[in-house]
């Protein structure tokens, strides 16, 4: 960042400005998976088994990636925006409890005072959460249809993503199956990734049964440019 900019008289240059640059640094971390194939099940397969498997293993990698990317934390995991330990916080209550309209606000307040919004903003949360949202009203007297979400399925006029890998078995003192909601510039997750999808072909562990183990790796990591660019609820008691 450059912190110089300032007004000058006519004919008056500015101070020079020293530029400060942070690191975000990153480790590769192996996603991995295998399966094993019958000789028969090769033989007899159309279309091949072996392509289907590596189809269906390349869409669990991005799925697991896109798990982590939101919560992570895990044992040998990369860390995500939820298990982060930086990024904003807003609680629920000392046990979870039912999303407010006051406390989404203060999820974007959150993100806001900490001028942390560099691109386009936006919820993130999972089914139980939005469907709360689309049926808790904004006041305790609200009337019919004036609910957090609108008719349109924004929310203070931001968009609302759903799915079911944001979390909805997170714990909080006696609270148990909570869930969480995300809001933030998700322009700032960073993924780095150190190789593609690796698949080594061993016909050797089953070679007495003349089958084949299909083993499938990924080394990559998780970072959060700016953690300050997210807000998160993980205590929203949903059903």
């Amino acid at each position: 960042s450059v912190t110089n900019s300032a007004f000058v008289a006519e004919g008056s240059a500015p101070s020079e400005g020293a530029a400060t640059f942070a690191q975000v640094t990153m480790s590769p971390k192996t996603l991995a998976a295998y399966v094993d194939v019958t000789r028969k099940l090769m033989m007899q397969s159309d279309p091949s088994v072996e392509q289907l498997l590596r189809n269906d293993i390349v869409n669990t990698f991005a799925r697991k990636i896109d798990e982590v990317a939101i919560e992570g934390g895990g044992s040998n995991e990369p860390t995500g925006i939820i298990g982060n330990g930086s990024t904003n916080v807003v609680a629920m209550g000392t046990n979870g409890a039912a999303v407010t309209y006051a406390k989404v606000v203060d999820l974007i307040k959150e993100v806001e005072v900490d001028n942390a919004i560099i691109n386009d903003t936006a919820f993130l949360t999972n089914p139980k959460v939005i469907a709360a949202l689309r049926t808790v009203s904004k006041q305790s007297s609200g009337v019919e249809g004036n609910f957090i979400m609108d008719a349109n399925g924004t929310v203070l006029g931001h968009q609302v993503a759903s799915s079911t890998l944001v979390p909805s078995d997170l714990s909080k003192g006696t609270g148990s199956n909570l869930s969480a909601l995300i809001y933030g510039d998700f322009s700032q997750i960073m993924l780095g990734f150190y190789s593609g999808v690796d698949v080594v072909v061993d016909q050797a562990s089953l070679s007495t049964s003349g089958g084949t183990r299909l083993a499938f790796f990924q080394d990559m990591d998780i970072a959060l440019r700016y953690p300050e660019s997210f807000a998160v609820i993980k205590d929203i008691v949903a059903s």
